[in-house]
């Protein structure tokens, strides 16, 4: 009892916690906790150190990084953060926005799009706009095969238009290449609030689903997320443990809503998403 009101003390005196936390090269786990008067030296050391940033008012964000040992930064700036067991890492990705802080990955030099990526800090990873766009730090959907499906990635280095990616939420497993045409783009832009979405339900019960059978040849991909539409083919997130990506068809559309079938029968059951919430894969891919 006592051991937990001291836990909840702790937690309350950190409210707004920054957190620096990855992957060393050898596959271990690292994190740390910084106060208020080392926090601005903190989160410039993370690109350095190619470390996330968790920066969060968020209590349970505030209760993980009691549990975390305090980093320092030295006098000569070097930032000191140690190694932490594999399931508090596991807990600091699933507290971060969308399942993911921000990837500090310092852009490699002479690499094309590097000026396009975030700051360090930032919460919410970087998003291209169009494929051209895509440089280091941005997060993509990459394939890793036909039979595994797309997962979400980041961008370690760009060498003209292939590019190595890490997995997001894999970082143990080993970095692939790509060319960028054969990358997937998850939407950029803000999504509607919640009460928006709710809204435009409500509206959506009043129209008519609109469908149209998917031809047996292939099918159409858009180009940007206001093309989608009915018949052609798009990148949908399946629920489960695994939150892989995988090619399906709309085959209704109500509002921005779209009934879709998996194209390879991944889920016999098909699935419900908004039109942002879908991925896209390049039309100009050979």
């Amino acid at each position: 009892m006592t051991a937990k009101a001291n836990h909840a003390t702790s937690a309350t005196s950190c409210p707004a916690p920054v957190v620096l936390f990855g992957i060393d090269s050898h596959g271990k786990p690292k994190g740390a906790r910084f106060g208020k008067d080392q926090a601005d030296l903190a989160i410039k050391a993370a690109n350095q150190l190619q470390l996330r940033v968790l920066a969060s008012d968020d209590p349970k964000v505030a209760d993980l990084a009691t549990q975390l040992p305090v980093g320092r930064v030295h006098a000569t700036g070097r930032t000191f953060v140690p190694f932490i067991r594999r399931d508090l890492y596991d807990k600091l990705v699933a507290a971060a926005p969308n399942g993911n802080a921000h990837p500090t990955s310092p852009p490699e030099s002479g690499s094309s799009g590097a000026a396009g990526a975030k700051p360090p800090g930032s919460s919410s990873p970087n998003l291209p706009k169009t494929w051209q766009e895509i440089g280091v730090g941005d997060l993509v959907v990459a394939q890793q095969s036909p039979d595994d499906g797309w997962y979400e990635a980041v961008v370690a280095e760009v060498n003209s238009d292939m590019l190595t990616v890490r997995w997001r939420d894999y970082p143990r497993e080993r970095k692939i290449v790509r060319h960028r045409l054969r990358l997937g783009l998850l939407y950029p832009g803000l999504k509607p609030a919640s009460d928006s979405l709710k809204a435009n339900k409500a509206a959506a019960k009043d129209q008519n689903p609109t469908a149209t059978a998917p031809s047996a040849g292939s099918q159409p991909l858009p180009r940007d997320w206001q093309q989608i539409d009915v018949g052609q083919l798009v990148l949908a997130k399946s629920e489960g443990p695994w939150s892989s990506w995988w090619e399906a068809i709309p085959v209704e559309k109500v509002g921005d809503e779209f009934k879709l079938r998996w194209r390879d029968g991944v889920n016999k059951s098909p699935c419900t998403r908004p039109r942002l919430e879908l991925a896209l894969i390049c039309p100009d891919a050979a």
